[in-house]
């Protein structure tokens, strides 16, 4: 077994079942790849359809469930379980291309070092109707920054370290740290573990060509929903990493000047969002939600200490 190809899902059976068809449907040989799907305490039927038979070659198809823990703690379970000697990790609404696989396994082939790890690329699925909002989240927007990466280069693992398309050696990943199972969403994990592999002497290369799609239509209320996550997540890295503290409570009269700007950024940007890419408008909204987010962390953390 080369490849185990490990997917976290949670109540998205469609979108899996769709990121399933495109895996049974590569160029590299069957016998040469495992996908694990950890189901993170789904309820929405996942664990009836993943373990029904025909998507692929018995036993090519491995589910295990947990209660509800998070992202990072059902990839350290997929560690666990994987049998290949490279951990592709894939998230479950990603639709591989066709040779993407072939293109991960032929490159750990021709970079055999432990430390050497390969970060594909993802991007809008083309059966989506992407916004001027999608477009500035994946171009400048808090979703990738794929475009500050060079084809073929290195990509700093404290900054690129996606998990919707990345692979590494399960020797380097095992001897050097798993995914921090204190952070609960999908946010600030993987660049958490990226940076703590980094500092064991990780070596990530980007290549343009291992290519996937994303098929999760997303919303400006969505996003801004997600950046209360993020929010919170980014100061748990902060006081992981020692970092400086962001979400501290702010004097009330910049809290009032914040919420003014807030009050008339959030309207225009509902406006901008099907109509036109406004960077600086976006950004700001982005920037509130997360703010919020953090301010939620610390005052979490005040009341449990």
């Amino acid at each position: 077994m080369q490849l185990s190809v490990i997917i976290p899902t949670y109540n998205r059976k469609e979108k899996l079942k769709a990121c399933l068809q495109a895996l049974s449907a590569q160029s590299y040989p069957a016998s040469e790849y495992e996908v694990l799907i950890v189901d993170d305490g789904s309820s929405d039927g996942t664990e009836s359809f993943a373990s029904a038979r025909g998507l692929m070659k018995p036993g090519q198809l491995r589910y295990f469930r947990q209660p509800q823990k998070g992202p990072a703690a059902a990839r350290n379970a997929g560690v666990a379980n994987a049998r290949g000697r490279i951990l592709l990790f894939l998230g479950d609404d990603i639709m591989a291309s066709p040779g993407l696989l072939e293109r991960h396994s032929a490159w750990h082939a021709a970079n055999a070092g432990a430390d050497a790890a390969l970060l594909g690329y993802v991007t809008w699925a083309e059966t989506l109707k992407v916004t001027p909002f999608m477009k500035w989240l994946e171009n400048g927007g808090p979703q990738f920054g794929y475009g500050e990466l060079t084809d073929g280069a290195e990509a700093d693992p404290a900054r690129f370290f996606y998990t919707c398309n990345i692979s590494l050696k399960k020797e380097f990943v095992t001897g050097n740290g798993l995914f921090d199972e204190d952070f609960k969403w999908a946010a600030y994990e993987d660049l958490e573990l990226g940076l703590r592999l980094k500092a064991r002497g990780l070596k990530l290369y980007y290549d343009k060509k291992a290519a996937a799609w994303h098929d999760h239509r997303t919303t400006l209320s969505a996003a801004c929903a997600r950046m209360l996550k993020v929010g919170e997540s980014a100061e748990l890295f902060r006081v992981k990493t020692g970092g400086a503290e962001a979400g501290r409570p702010a004097p009330f009269y910049l809290k009032v000047l914040r919420a003014l700007r807030f009050s008339v950024y959030f309207p225009l940007a509902r406006v901008l969002e099907h109509t036109a890419v406004s960077g600086h408008v976006f950004k700001y909204v982005m920037w509130y939600y997360r703010r919020r987010g953090a301010e939620t962390f610390w005052k979490n953390r005040s009341g449990k200490a």
